[in-house]
């Protein structure tokens, strides 16, 4: 072979390897995009999430593009309905990864998602930051999941306390069969332990219609109190509908935040859930004006400020993450572990767990179709 020869095909070699980064880089990034991968419930039992989550992220991409992007790149979001479903999320992002090349994403809501997101995220190096992913068990699930809120373990210690401060005797339980409702549940129990309170639980899976039979076996009981723990609003709403058919109503009634967002269920069972008691992580709002303004000139009233807020704050956070250190899911996790971030939530850091430091679960007390926070 002649030393032309040798140096036509050391050329060809140079392009081919020139043209092989381009393509992966444009796979990544066409027309000099960077893409976020978001994994929200826009139908099914948790839309009301999804469509604040969507929208205030809409809000805060908005927000960078006009400002120039990151580093002079668009910021694209790609949103995807994962239904709370967790096979149908996994779907997604083996999609969203191996197709669009994305491995930093963004999720709200339905704790088992992000369970069976766990491997993946493991097995691709991929990043997620989670808002309202509460679920006392994604603690530690992955080095590659963060989350931007508070974890439900510090929502059933705040319940049990107030359980136990009213004297409460004979509990009631009823929760569906998911990571997040019988998590509170199990943290629950795990916190009242020995205090010899009696508990009696009772759960039903997922797309079970008719919960009845479990219903008249706790009302049989005689409690003092019971606590709901539905996954979604649809389920809520067919526990509260089958409670008030049946004319079951203890004395003291606790529900879990599913139930206390949901302006249709406080409207619908006013009566039955008047007085009842439940929690809500309650960041620093102090800094949420404007983006609250722009929701409501955009789209209306926020239903769930905290809620978005909070995504608003992750997508700003991954963009700074981004901007400084590229598009290396790898190099943005080590970045969030030391973050002291300045967000419109409060400051944002995360502990040794991946879980947002010092954030707090708030009593609130529902009093004629509202939630008020307690003292």
């Amino acid at each position: 072979m002649s030393k032309t020869t040798k140096i036509i095909l050391g050329m060809i070699v140079v392009i081919i390897i020139v043209i092989g980064v381009w393509y992966f880089m444009t796979k990544q990034t066409p027309g000099g995009e960077i893409k976020i991968g978001a994994l929200f419930p826009l139908t099914g039992g948790l839309a009301q999430y999804g469509e604040v989550a969507q929208k205030s992220a809409q809000i805060a991409m908005d927000e960078i593009n006009a400002n120039g992007g990151i580093n002079g790149k668009k910021l694209v979001i790609d949103f995807q309905d994962h239904q709370c479903n967790p096979q149908t999320a996994v779907t997604l992002f083996e999609q969203l990864n191996s197709v669009e090349n994305i491995n930093i994403f963004t999720s709200a809501a339905c704790s088992g998602t992000v369970s069976a997101l766990a491997p993946k995220l493991n097995e691709t190096k991929s990043l997620l930051l989670g808002t309202i992913t509460t679920a006392n068990s994604l603690t530690g699930v992955s080095p590659y999941f963060f989350r931007n809120w508070a974890s439900d373990g510090a929502e059933a210690e705040l319940l049990s306390q107030k359980i136990k401060s009213i004297g409460i005797n004979k509990l009631g339980v009823i929760n569906e069969e998911t990571d997040y409702a019988k998590g509170l549940r199990t943290s629950i129990e795990k916190d009242l332990s020995g205090t010899g309170i009696i508990i009696t639980g009772e759960s039903f899976t997922t797309g079970s219609t008719d919960i009845r039979t479990q219903l008249t076996k706790l009302k049989s009981e005689n409690l003092d109190a019971i606590f709901l723990s539905p996954q979604t609003v649809t389920t809520g709403d067919m526990i509260l509908k089958q409670m008030t058919d049946l004319g079951f109503k203890p004395k003291h009634i606790f529900v879990n935040d599913n139930i206390l967002k949901s302006l249709t269920l406080l409207s619908s069972y006013k009566n039955l859930l008047e007085n009842a008691i439940s929690g809500d992580y309650v960041p620093n709002m102090n800094k949420a004006s404007n983006f609250l303004a722009e929701y409501n000139k955009k789209y209306g009233p926020c239903p769930q400020p905290n809620l978005g807020a909070s995504v608003y704050d992750a997508i700003k956070l991954l963009a700074q993450a981004i901007e400084k250190n590229g598009y290396d899911a790898e190099k943005v996790k080590n970045y969030l572990k030391t973050i002291n971030y300045n967000g419109i939530t409060g400051n944002i850091s995360f502990d040794q767990n991946n879980n947002r430091s010092n954030a707090n679960y708030f009593l609130f007390i529902i009093k004629n179709g509202k939630a008020v926070q307690s003292n």
